[in-house]
C-alpha cells in the first residue's frame, strides 16, 4: 500500500563489539536517522550511548557506514561505503543482500583491516600480500597439474 519496504537491519559496531538487531525500518529512511539513537550524543538512549562512547565522542565526518560485498572469495573480503545522508533504499541499490544488512559502524581512523571497494591507497598494502598469496596458490597449482 505505502509502497515501501520495510528492513530488518542488523548494526554492527565493531570498536565496542556492540551489535544491535532493528526490525521493520522503511527503506526510505536515511543512515543518518537510523544511527541517531546509538550515536548522537543528544538523541541516543543514555545506556547505549554509554556502550558507544567512542562513536558519540567521535566527529560524524569520523563515522563510516560499510557494508560487505558479497559472493567474493573469503580471502579477499571488501566493503561499500555507504552514505548516511541517503535513504536505505539509495545505499542498497544494486547490492547484492544474503537475507539481511548488515551495517557495520567504524571509525576511520580505528578501521584497519576493512577494505573499501575502489579504495587503492588501502588496497595497495594489502595487494603485496594477495600476490604472494595468489603466487602460491599458482605454484600449488602447477605442482598439482604436473601430477
Amino acid at each position: 500500500r505505502e509502497k515501501k519496504f520495510y528492513w530488518h537491519l542488523k548494526l554492527v559496531f565493531p570498536h565496542c563489539h556492540a551489535e544491535y538487531t532493528l526490525k521493520g525500518v522503511p527503506d526510505d529512511k536515511t543512515l543518518a536517522d537510523i544511527l541517531k539513537p546509538y550515536i548522537d550524543p543528544v538523541e541516543s538512549d543514555p545506556v547505549v550511548c554509554q556502550r558507544l562512547k567512542i562513536y558519540t565522542a567521535s566527529p560524524r565526518s569520523d563515522v563510516q557506514i560499510l557494508m560487505k560485498v558479497e559472493n567474493r572469495k573469503q580471502n579477499s573480503v571488501r566493503y561499500n561505503e555507504l552514505d548516511a545522508s541517503r535513504s536505505l533504499l539509495d545505499n542498497l541499490k544494486g547490492k547484492v543482500i544474503i537475507e539481511y544488512p548488515t551495517l557495520f559502524v567504524v571509525l576511520k581512523t580505528l578501521k584497519k583491516d576493512m577494505v573499501v571497494l575502489g579504495q587503492d591507497a588501502s588496497e595497495s598494502a594489502e595487494n603485496s600480500d594477495s600476490e604472494s598469496s595468489s603466487l602460491s596458490s599458482m605454484e600449488e597449482g602447477e605442482i598439482r597439474d604436473s601430477s
